[in-house]
């Protein structure tokens, strides 16, 4: 695995930090503020659950179902966060006051999520593990062994069965526990020719446990030890590591791959090809053409190839750039292409859009709390942010909110349509659509909230169809028409902002796949929260 340059410290923390020395009950993966890693085999051979209840890990989202149009025909994408060894500001259950702490919310392109660090064993934050379930995002913490260290604690794990059942039986149990789907295998090390065959069985065995556990699990295998025990790392897939490959779930490709390694690994895959994940730092240390902003030309050739990629050390716009949003977004703008973007497909949907921080805490556009705030638990469901529209944009806004700590703005230079999120949904009863906002502009403009039937080609800045759901939000010359249409039932104001309810007729033939707002020209708008949900409701009428 790649690691980072030299000299990049962790960060200062806002947060309370437990001192080396002090001591942990029994040997569990928590204290009385945070999560830890577990840092030698004797402490993952005596973890135990806590018996203090943590509210954060007993209580963490689930992990929702989502859907892709291209789903059975594009590859994967996974993000591997590296940063300065991780456990930074991330590490406290109920968040800490660093609001400007990191943060991910480009996950409509994301599939898979792995927590890294060097530690023998690194448990996912809660925080994380709520973020990435929220957007149906599977969560991998990771197992790593490297150099001489690492050399012995193999040559002791894989001593007898017994000792490889019993690690198989503590990474089950911790993953469950803390409510993630698997692991990252990386073996940086030599292995004994003779233990090989124990090393593949260590393999095969935890794959078909944490399967046990939870019906999404996923193993990967990191490209390094060869079957012979030496590490070499191959940068395709081939008969050095392919038994390694075929006892999991997939191979996690090292980052200094040829466009001809990549044909070799798609032939060596077969039908397996979305199984291979080809290492993409972003760093770009010995990588294609450089990584940074130029990774979307390595992408472009591992999808050339139909492979899954995973891309290490997405947090280089936030180590490294002056302007962490600015990087964010024109890195994933760049990405955004050869990833298949995915959205919620069950009811009830509820947004705000906070990612997760604030300079405030917001309740019912109420100022609950005036201090500044980051906790993931918090994270809402985000919109696809990678997207371009000459004529409007997203951005966030964390001045003021409805609920949480930002709301979605959208600005408009003329009369366009900008998409808020790819999604799946059907029902059978009436729909009701809630949907808050206020202007920010001095000038306001008719606007609608689209419900699409059939996604628009590319990224369609054109009027809605006649085909569409169409909510009139801020038009008194739009009418119901008839009993089909979408009738307002509520109109209210709540502390400065404007709440609007749809009905929905049923339709049990019809099935929603974007929800796209349309702005009749130049404004400034705040969507305070986006409620959808499938049922009746006695006295709702217009």
């Amino acid at each position: 695995m790649v690691c980072k340059p030299e000299g990049q410290a962790n960060a200062p923390s806002n947060g309370p930090i437990m001192d080396a020395g002090d001591e942990i009950n029994e040997a569990t993966s928590v204290t009385e503020e945070e999560i830890r890693p577990l840092k030698s085999l004797e402490e993952l051979l005596k973890w135990k659950e806590p018996k203090r209840c943590v509210a954060e890990i007993q209580h963490v989202s689930p992990l929702c179902s989502y859907t892709c149009s291209k789903a059975s025909t594009h590859p994967l994408t996974l993000v591997c966060h590296d940063m300065k060894g991780g456990y930074l500001d991330d590490r406290f259950y109920k968040g800490c006051k660093n609001k400007d702490a990191y943060r991910f919310y480009n996950w409509s392109g994301v599939n898979a999520f792995i927590y890294f660090s060097h530690s023998l064993v690194t448990i996912p934050p809660p925080g994380w593990v709520h973020a990435a379930h929220l957007h149906g995002v599977k969560v991998l913490g990771t197992f790593i062994t490297e150099w001489d260290a690492g050399a012995e604690i193999c040559n002791e794990i894989l001593a007898d069965k017994s000792s490889v059942q019993n690690v198989v039986l503590q990474l089950t149990r911790i993953a469950k526990y803390h409510g993630f789907e698997g692991w990252l295998l990386n073996i940086e090390n030599k292995i004994n020719p003779e233990q090989i065959g124990r090393l593949t069985d260590f393999v095969e065995r935890l794959t078909s446990a944490m399967k046990e556990v939870c019906p999404n699990a996923v193993v990967l295998w990191y490209d390094s030890v060869t079957k012979e025990g030496d590490l070499k790392w191959q940068n395709e897939l081939n008969e050095m590591n392919r038994q390694f490959f075929d006892v999991c779930d997939g191979i996690f490709l090292n980052y200094t791959w040829s466009e001809d390694s990549l044909i070799r690994s798609r032939e060596a895959a077969g039908e397996r090809k979305f199984d291979v994940w080809v290492g993409l730092d972003v760093f770009g240390r010995n990588f294609y053409e450089g990584g940074k902003f130029n990774t979307h030309k390595a992408l472009e050739v591992v999808r050339a190839q139909e492979l899954s990629a995973a891309i290490f050390a997405q947090g280089w716009t936030y180590e490294t750039q002056e302007n962490f949003v600015e990087a964010e977004s024109k890195l994933w703008l760049s990405l955004s292409p050869h990833l298949c973007h995915h959205g919620p497909a069950d009811l009830p949907f509820k947004t705000s859009f906070c990612q997760g921080f604030g300079e405030k805490l917001f309740s019912q556009g109420e100022v609950v709390c005036s201090d500044n705030w980051h906790n993931l638990c918090k994270q809402q469901y985000q919109p696809l942010w990678s997207q371009e529209n000459n004529d409007g944009n997203l951005s966030l806004v964390t001045t003021e909110a409805f609920s949480g700590g930002g709301c979605l703005r959208v600005t408009t230079s003329k009369p366009t349509k900008i998409r808020l999120l790819t999604c799946k949904i059907s029902w059978k009863v009436a729909l009701v659509v809630s949907f808050t906002y206020k202007w920010q502009s001095k000038s306001t403009v008719p606007f609608s909230l689209i419900l699409c039937h059939k996604p628009a080609a590319g990224n369609s800045t054109g009027q809605p169809s006649e085909e569409d759901i169409i909510l009139h939000c801020e038009d008194d010359t739009k009418t119901a028409t008839s009993e089909n249409c979408p009738s307002l039932v509520v109109d209210t104001g709540i502390n400065g902002w404007r709440q609007k309810t749809f009905s929905v007729p049923e339709d049990e033939e019809k099935e929603v796949c974007e929800v796209d707002i349309w702005v009749d020209g130049e404004a400034s708008l705040l969507i305070g929260e986006l409620h959808i949900y499938n049922r009746c409701i006695k006295g709702l009428q217009k």
